[in-house]
């Protein structure tokens, strides 16, 4: 009878602390529902589908993942990267994932929950014959997303490989997503570009090419979902959420399905990336 009794009290704390591990804030039980910010024109994170007019990429199918785990709905608020922050602060959202990089600086108003690692890579058009490694980018315009590390990682990686050697520096632009890059450069308007080795399959795979890049990531950082400061429940709710997505096979099997093998993590992490 005792050992019985201690059996069931074993349970029950067990159960406690497995319910307290992805103990969710009042207002998402109370609604149901997580406000999620997110920038549509990221593929293969985040995209509309043209055929068929829905949200989808890896990051749409993870957050559905974590969502099913802690058994709430989704609301998606759709903002350019730039205002995904703002809409953070101001509570219109709960959290972001949106390919966002786990930086120091953001994390001195955020925390992440990082679910993939990732480095900037330089790519250009395959017709610029004179452009074959990054240091040919010294003195040409190079286009980066308006918002992000981007255009500071490119200033940073100037001064310490082009100026630094009597060369030029890179005049950095900035774009809205993807597609106006891939505008840009068919203009000539800039001659390089970049993106994370998560998004460089698509670059390599876009009609509006060919491109090629130009060597391996010169950054490495983490991909993270975004939190307020001040919501410690939820972010570890979904960091528990992650993790039981990452022992299931689940997230595996999602880093398959968008080929994006180079950038899985073996487990999740809280704000340890490092500056890009």
């Amino acid at each position: 009878m005792i050992n019985r009794l201690l059996g069931i009290s074993a349970a029950i704390l067990l159960s406690t602390a497995a319910a307290g591990a992805q103990q969710l804030p009042e207002r998402i039980t109370g609604a149901g529902l997580i406000n999620v910010g997110i920038e549509r024109d990221h593929p293969p994170m985040e995209f509309v589908d043209p055929k068929t007019g829905e949200l989808v990429g890896f990051d749409v199918d993870l957050i559905n993942a974590i969502a099913q785990e802690l058994g709430v709905k989704l609301a998606y608020v759709h903002s350019r990267f730039e205002g995904l922050t703002p809409n953070l602060q101001s509570k219109r959202i709960d959290l972001i994932i949106s390919g966002m990089y786990d930086t120091p600086a953001r994390r001195e108003n955020f925390d992440f929950v990082d679910y993939l690692s990732a480095g900037a890579v330089f790519f250009t058009l395959d017709r610029n014959s004179d452009i074959q490694k990054p240091i040919d980018l010294c003195g040409k315009v190079v286009t980066a997303n308006r918002g992000t590390s981007y255009p500071a990682s490119v200033e940073k990686w100037s001064s310490e490989n082009c100026v630094s050697a009597g060369l030029p520096p890179i005049e950095v632009i900035t774009d809205t997503d993807m597609a106006s890059e891939f505008l840009y450069l068919n203009q000539g308007r800039a001659q390089g570009s970049l993106q994370g080795t998560e998004a460089i399959p698509t670059v390599l795979a876009s009609k509006e090419g060919p491109f090629r890049t130009l060597g391996g990531p010169f950054t490495d950082v983490k991909v993270g979902i975004g939190f307020r400061k001040d919501d410690p429940e939820l972010r570890d709710a979904v960091l528990a959420a992650l993790e039981k997505v990452f022992t299931s096979g689940k997230y595996s099997e999602l880093i398959a399905k968008w080929g994006i093998q180079a950038s899985a993590l073996d487990k999740p992490t809280v704000n340890q990336g490092a500056a890009p």
